[in-house]
């Protein structure tokens, strides 16, 4: 990171430069500097270990939402009524618990203004 910091703020390079992509996207790394990686590392602590992954946001919003808009073209390519059908199954879920699972829009194929735990609620619905 300090390389391409350099070459960005002395050298002039451009961020869309091949030198700096080569550098910074394996790891998706940026050249935005913590405060915490400045005092922490003279120390020896690894400030980005320290992060756990968050399964929420890269499973059902990433990997989740493809499978699910690829069901739900393979279903329609099958035949239009069988989202109906979907829809109509998912409507019959009843609110689980508090906060759990809670009940389905008429239109859960739409995938209309859905947060992650919506995601959440269809893949645990769809595994049972």
């Amino acid at each position: 990171i300090k390389r391409v910091r350099d070459w960005l703020y002395v050298k002039g390079t451009n961020i869309s430069s091949v030198f700096v992509k080569c550098l910074l996207g394996p790891d998706s790394l940026i050249v935005t500097v913590s405060a915490f990686l400045t005092r922490l590392t003279q120390f020896g602590f690894n400030f980005y270990s320290r992060f756990i992954p968050d399964l929420l946001h890269e499973f059902e919003l990433g990997v989740w939402k493809a499978i699910f808009t690829h069901i739900l073209r393979i279903l329609y390519a099958y035949r239009n009524d069988t989202i109906q059908a979907l829809n109509k199954q998912y409507r019959r879920v009843p609110t689980f618990g508090r906060g759990t699972i809670c009940q389905f829009s008429n239109n859960a194929s739409g995938m209309k203004c859905l947060a992650a735990w919506d995601f959440e609620d269809l893949l645990q619905v769809t595994i049972v």
